[in-house]
């Protein structure tokens, strides 16, 4: 079944009332491994010790927790390793028409967040979606939460960050969400993640940035997408947008294209339809896996599952 969400939508009423932690940890079928679960976006304890000495806002301590030089600093995230150990169909000549460039939008941006187990700070790519709530995102599941590490802290998005540049602000994370596949037992098919950022200055993410469409069960066909992101190794420098367009391969449960972007791309949009001229598409997919060449990225498949767990993070 194929479901579009429109840029334009009308408010929905919140259903679930906030608690520290919604949902299961863990899962003993397909069915509960597909269950949604979040939790309040975590904050370390030197942010909440200066908000206490401070007497600031989260947004505040957050924010100043992402001095310029800690953004510089942050490696790629954990996880999201290559798919190595198992033998790859041989990609077809169609699948080979793949353009890479600089094409951007002004609605993916960088994620910075810190390790709640090794206290390192990373980085990977997200999406502005819209949603009733206006203030939610996409990414990959291992850029919420790590198995070796729990879920992550400080989480910030910084959409169109450029060399630095932060033209439209930081937005902090209030909620994680993630399918408790990936949180019990990280499921490849199942690292998709989404997350609902504070509204800044009275205004919503998708007023100041706009956001993409969700478009979900298409991934049985090929398709000509627009991949973005920032990725992070060589040859590329991390701090700026880098895209691919090409065909996707169905891959069992997740979707294959030949895309050359590394490490650091991860939770960066699969996007179908792309507008260059507005920056926007329906997002069919997000980059979680790349191959030891760097020749190939994957994405879970989006199905009816991804739209339940759109849904349920915006209501949060």
């Amino acid at each position: 079944m194929r479901r579009l969400v429109l840029r334009t939508m009308v408010s929905l009423p919140i259903l679930l009332a906030p608690t520290d932690r919604v949902g299961a940890a863990t899962a003993a079928g397909p069915e509960e491994a597909r269950a949604p679960v979040a939790v309040r976006a975590p904050l370390s304890a030197g942010v909440l010790r200066a908000m206490a000495r401070k007497r600031v806002s989260a947004d505040a301590a957050v924010a100043d927790y992402w001095t310029a030089d800690r953004m510089e600093a942050a490696d790629h995230v954990p996880g999201g390793r290559p798919d190595a150990g198992r033998r790859l169909p041989p990609v077809r000549a169609v699948d080979q028409k793949t353009s890479t460039g600089r094409i951007t939008s002004r609605t993916v941006g960088k994620v910075f967040f810190r390790s709640s187990a090794s206290g390192r700070d990373y980085s990977c790519s997200a999406a502005a979606v819209s949603s009733p709530s206006r203030n939610l995102i996409s990414t990959a599941g291992h850029c919420v939460y790590n198995r070796d590490g729990g879920w992550h802290q400080n989480w910030v998005f910084v959409p169109f960050f450029d060399r630095g540049r932060r033209p439209y602000g930081i937005w902090r994370a209030t909620w994680l969400a993630a399918f408790t596949g990936w949180v019990g037992r990280t499921e490849p098919g199942l690292d998709v993640a989404f997350v609902k950022v504070a509204a800044a200055d009275g205004g919503s993410l998708v007023d100041a940035v706009g956001g993409n469409g969700i478009r979900v069960g298409a991934s049985s066909r090929t398709r000509r997408l627009t991949i973005l992101g920032y990725p992070f190794l060589p040859p590329y420098p991390g701090d700026r947008q880098f895209s691919c367009q090409g065909v996707t391969v169905p891959a069992g449960r997740r979707l294959r294209m030949a895309c050359p972007l590394t490490t650091g791309a991860s939770g960066g949009p699969w996007l179908e339809d792309f507008d260059a001229a507005t920056g926007r598409g329906y997002i069919g997919g997000v980059t979680t896996n790349t191959d030891l060449a760097n020749t190939s990225l994957w994405s879970p498949d989006f199905d009816d599952g991804v739209w339940a767990l759109y849904r349920y993070a915006d209501r949060l």
